[in-house]
Order: structure tokens, then sequence, then C-alpha cells
């Protein structure tokens, strides 16, 4: 019978043909030969399981087509004495780095060197592999050798279903099913080789875009005004005008639906208040919603009627009163309200259409291991039955339970893939 045999980086894979009555430890100088791990220090796992070298394939639960997980005996050789496969040999980390001059398989610490040199390169991580970016962030060497211990293992598992997906389209090439999934897989390349020519050319625009607030006062109560000029009307919240004491002065008149990308309820409008900008004082009207969202959007209505000009050169909003004019900053990020903060530092998975973005495409270039999206994992229920099985699998193996759990969640509840990171990470 035929069975695969995989490194756990995934970086190599075998097909051997083995007998059912065979013993696993038979095949021992074979593997050795295709992985460079001695026989005596092998292990073999199926389904997260360490199998017994003296039995058989069959009695091991062994069958057509299996694949096995094979990894050097952590116990076997001392963890100096072992081949590290992250060494970056002859590399020297320098400033003024880019993400592509980071090495394809990088140690930790490695890694660590090249953000403490070049920390402009976590805010270009951080957009495409925020996971790795924030085991960075935390400077712990365990932390980041998981990190990319995980990038591994999905690597080995998206090479393994690719491997079978290209026997399948090979049995049966002009299938229509077969024909759509290459089309599929020839545009996922062409966006991923888009996206990387992007990172480099024009990285910022992976950054996070600050919106525009001024400060100003209304009816005497300091507020923060978003600066909108695609908004129709100049909008303040509910709660917003109950602090500057102007809803005595909504005229429900005026009362509707505000349609954009969502729907709001207008109480009313505002037609006149005090509006002070820097140290001029303006006459300004107002739409009330009865929304929480934004306190005070300064839209277009109120920009055309002071002549408003967004000078972004300067950072500046330029009002203008005939023929003179004045300026007032825009606020730094550190001085813009919380919730736009929150609803900017949430990051889009890393999907494309639902299907996650490929760590590499047939025929591209290799890409740097830190530049590399990933989709971000699954939680492990703690309280399912199958998940506390997996977890006594690990622990059974020697490793601490909260360790065991973490690296189910790592590995998206795959076991045999979380005790490959387990055991790689010792």
């Amino acid at each position: 019978m035929q069975v695969m045999v995989t490194s756990t980086d995934g970086d190599q894979v075998a097909q051997i043909t083995v007998e059912p009555t065979q013993q696993l430890g038979s095949v021992g100088p074979q593997l050795q030969q295709q992985f460079g791990i001695p026989a005596n220090a092998q292990v073999l796992m199926l389904n997260g399981n360490p199998l017994r070298l003296d039995q058989t394939f069959e009695q091991a639960g062994v069958k057509e087509d299996d694949l096995l997980v094979i990894m050097r005996n952590p116990s076997a050789a001392p963890a100096a004495a072992r081949p590290d496969i992250l060494t970056a040999a002859g590399f020297t980390t320098r400033p003024g780095m880019k993400l592509h001059d980071i090495p394809a398989n990088p140690t930790p610490e490695v890694l660590l060197d090249i953000m403490d040199k070049n920390p402009q390169l976590l805010v270009e991580l951080q957009q495409v592999n925020p996971k790795l970016a924030t085991a960075l962030q935390t400077k712990s060497v365990s932390d980041v050798r998981m990190a990319l211990m995980q990038m591994h293992m999905e690597a080995a598992s998206r090479k393994f279903e690719e491997q079978q997906e290209n026997e399948a389209l090979e049995r049966n090439p002009f299938d229509a099913e077969a024909q759509a999934k290459i089309a599929e897989r020839i545009r996922l390349s062409n966006v991923q080789k888009n996206m990387e020519i992007a990172i480099e050319e024009m990285p910022e625009a992976f950054g996070h875009i600050t919106m525009l607030y001024i400060p100003c006062e209304v009816n005497g109560t300091q507020v923060k005004a978003f600066v909108d000029s695609g908004a129709q009307s100049t909008i303040m919240s509910s709660s917003c005008a109950e602090r500057c004491g102007i809803m005595r002065l909504v005229d429900k008149r005026f009362a509707g639906q505000a349609v954009g990308v969502g729907t709001a309820k207008i109480i009313g409008r505002v037609h006149m208040a005090s509006l002070k900008i820097g140290n001029e004082f303006y006459n300004c009207s107002f739409t009330i919603l009865d929304q929480q969202g934004v306190d005070f959007l300064f839209g277009l209505d109120m920009l055309k009627r002071h002549q408003c000009c967004i000078d972004l050169s300067k950072s500046v909003l330029r009002l203008h009163e005939g023929d003179s004019f004045h300026e007032v900053s825009f606020l730094p990020e550190h001085e813009i309200p919380t919730s736009e903060n929150r609803a900017a530092s949430a990051q889009p998975p890393a999907t494309i259409d639902g299907v996650p973005v490929p760590a590499s495409t047939p025929g591209s270039t290799p890409t740097s291991a830190a530049a590399v999206p990933t989709p971000p994992p699954a939680p492990v229920a703690a309280g399912g039955q199958s998940d506390q099985e997996k977890i006594a699998q690990l622990v059974g193996l020697g490793f601490p339970e909260q360790r065991a759990i973490q690296a189910l969640q790592t590995c998206n509840g795959n076991v045999e893939m979380a005790a490959g990171l387990l055991f790689e990470s010792m």
C-alpha cells in the first residue's frame, strides 16, 4: 500500500510503498535518506498520536494513502546539538531593510534582531501577517518560534491539499469543475503577485489612514469634529447635542430617515447655533441623528458655506471669510476619539472572497517568511468532548495542559500539527 510521509514544516513530502504486515521501524533507513533524521531518532505520528516502531503498519492503524508526520525525537539529542530548520546562515541584519530582504527561513532571534533595527517593518508586517507581528511585539523568542512553526504547519497542510487537488485535476483535466478550479487558482496567483508588488512599490497603501478631526466648540462645549467632505449635511448625534445644550432648539418637523452606507433616524434639525473654530465664531446648522457613532460630523454644506479648504500638505483646514482666512490644524492620531481608533484597528481576515490567501503560488517567486499572509485561527472550544480528548493526547505526550491548549488554538484544532509544533518548540 502507498503511504505519504511529511516533515513537520511541510518542506519535504515522500511517498513510500509498504506492506501492512511490515514493521514501522523497517522503513527507518529509507526515511533517513529522505528526511535526514537518524533512524534511532525518528518519531512517526498518525492523527497526532506517536506510533511504536515495533508495531506493524496494520497494528498501528495505518491505511492506504494515510499521511504520517515524521519528526526528530527531542530526547534523542540535546536541543543545542539538533540542526535548526530556521537557520539563516551568513545573514547579517542591518538598518533600512525591507520585507523582501528577510531570509525565507529566519530564526526567531534573527527576526527579533531585524525588527529591533528596523521598527518600521512591524507596521508593514501588521498588514500582511498580523499574528507574526503580534508575536514579534512581545519580544519573546518562544512566542515568535510558535508563530513561525504555525506558519510552517499551515504551509504543510496547504501543500498536501494542493498535491491532492493536483492529482485529482490530472485524472480529469477537461472536467468543467476541474477547469473552474484551475481558473480560480490562476486568479488567486495573480492577486497574490499583485499584492506582493504593491507591498514593495507602495507600502503606504497598507498602512492605517487616520481620519480628519478638528477641535471646536459648540455653544461653549468642546467637541472634536470629524471633517467629511463626502457627507451632504453637517450631522450631530443626539447625545452630543444634549451635552452642548442645543436639543431645545431641535425642529422635529425635519425628522426623517438618513440613508447612506446604512440608515439612521433623523430626530430633527437645529437651524443655527454658535460654532467656534480656533479663535473665530461661525454660524452652523446641524442635522440631529438618533445615532451615537460620531458626535459631530462637519459636512459639505458648512464646508461650502465657509469656503473651507482641506490642505493635506499642511494638515490644516483653512476657512475663508471674504478676503481673510484662518487655519486650524487637524488633530494628531493620539487625540482622535477612541471609537474611531477602535474601528480602524480592526484587521480584516486574510481572505479573498472567503478563500484564504495562499502563502505561495505556483510559478511565483518565494516570499519571505515574514510577508506570508495568514488567516486567523478558529478558537478551540474548551467544552467539547473531542477537544478534551485532543488535549489529553498532547498531555499524554508530556506537554503541560496550558501549552497543549495554546498549540491546539494555534493549529485550528489540528492535533497532529499541534504535536509537531510542541515538539519543535522544545
